[in-house]
């Protein structure tokens, strides 16, 4: 039985939104077609309408969720153990880092390629921008464990996540990390307090774990 939940589920559908988020992320959104993706998937045609009746909006939607939800779980994962102001700053950059080499520089940031071709689309937009919070929080986190206060926390953390979109395309223009290794150095050097970590309440309000 052909249910919408069915076709949610369909395996075929998945990688379509796999496949979308991928070309995203090689050529935005204007570069990445429909029959682009089905042909990249290997989906059967004319199924689009069929999962994705909210049409490309929801398609690219889906898309960039499913390239930041993990990348965002794991990063707050690793930051919470790193033990040093560095190591975290190395924790923030060495996924970008990885992405970069591992593709041979084909793939940037799927945030950075939505927003450049979202201009006139207010739901994707929106969307960006609350993804874009979400990557900027736990880097926020990480500077308030190590001594900036929480007020400020948040603008610093803006300021790193500016200057890692910047090095992703320099990077990707050079086809050379060495822009990602100058943001991690820059900030690295500047750790905003020799301490160890706070042990305050992490954001999800349970305790943080002694020792």
């Amino acid at each position: 039985m052909d249910t919408a939940a069915h076709r949610w589920r369909s395996p075929a559908r998945a990688r379509m939104v796999r496949s979308a988020a991928t070309l995203i992320r090689e050529r935005g959104i204007h570069g990445t077609g429909l029959r682009e993706v089905v042909a990249h998937s290997g989906g059967p045609r004319g199924s689009l309408g069929r999962f994705f009746p909210g049409g490309k909006t929801q398609l690219v939607t889906e898309a960039i969720d499913i390239a930041l939800v993990d990348f965002c779980d794991d990063l707050e994962r690793r930051l919470s153990k790193a033990e040093t102001f560095p190591e975290a700053i190395s924790v923030i950059v060495t996924p970008w880092r990885r992405l970069l080499v591992d593709h041979d520089f084909a793939l940037g940031c799927p945030l950075a390629a939505t927003i450049c071709d979202a201009a006139d689309n207010d739901s994707l937009r929106t969307h960006v921008s609350e993804l874009l919070a979400r990557w900027r929080a736990p880097v926020a986190d990480a500077y308030t464990r190590f001594g900036v206060p929480q007020a400020e926390a948040k603008a610093h953390a803006t300021v790193l996540v500016a200057a890692l979109e910047g090095a992703l395309m320099l990077a990707r223009a050079q086809r050379n990390i060495e822009p990602l290794d100058t943001v991690e150095r820059f900030f690295a050097s500047r750790a905003p307090d020799a301490r160890a970590p706070s042990q305050a309440t992490p954001r999800s309000g349970r305790p943080r774990a002694s020792g």
